[in-house]
């Protein structure tokens, strides 16, 4: 602004001069018969250059405070878009962890019980025909406890047990099998039939 005071003293001296010099130029035109407008308009091209010149520095700051509004207004709104940018990953970050850590909190440990093996309460073997306690202890000892672990076991393997092993030769293990599979089932009264039929657990 200071700048500007100053030329304009300086613009209004060189206006003084120039129309002090268009004078002159008359008057010596006045005697060489040169055309009047001629200093005129040499008169007015010297003022409109000296005004271009006092106007243009105010051209040129206005130019640049536009520029730097337009510049200031971009980098103003790249700021919220970056601030914007920066809470997304952050809320995102945030939001994958409590993910994390409601997945790791939502899947307890799975705990394997221990197995505990319980023996079947044993059945009265006593109750087929040729089994007496002797053979039913020995029965036990094989594992054979129950009317159906007696009927799932082959009349080859009851001799091997009986007969073989435990030298009781006097045992005939031949209907043991039918008689604890109608026994495991509750029928009892087809065993008591079955049992007329026999003899020592052999059929007559």
């Amino acid at each position: 602004m200071e700048e500007k005071e100053g030329k304009v003293p300086v613009f209004l001296h060189t206006i003084l001069f120039s129309v002090l010099a268009s004078v002159n130029w008359v008057q010596e035109a006045n005697d060489s018969r040169t055309p009047l407008w001629v200093p005129i308009v040499l008169l007015v091209i010297i003022i409109l250059l000296f005004w271009w010149g006092l106007t243009r520095p105010s051209l040129k700051e206005t130019a640049g405070d536009e520029h730097e509004e337009a510049h200031g207004d971009t980098h103003t709104s790249h700021v919220p878009q970056h601030e914007a940018h920066s809470a997304h990953e952050a809320k995102t970050a945030v939001a994958g962890g409590t993910e994390g850590v409601a997945s790791v909190s939502s899947e307890p440990e799975a705990v394997t019980a221990p197995k505990v093996e319980v023996s079947p309460e044993p059945d009265d073997l006593k109750r087929i025909e040729g089994i007496g306690p002797k053979i039913e202890q020995i029965l036990h000892e094989a594992g054979i406890k129950t009317y159906a672990q007696l009927a799932a076991t082959s009349v080859s393997e009851l001799e091997r047990i009986v007969r073989q092993e435990a030298g009781i030769r006097v045992a005939y293990p031949d209907t043991w099998p039918e008689q604890a599979k109608l026994a495991a089932a509750g029928d009892w009264t087809g065993l008591e039939k079955l049992q007329d039929e026999l003899k020592g657990g052999r059929r007559q």
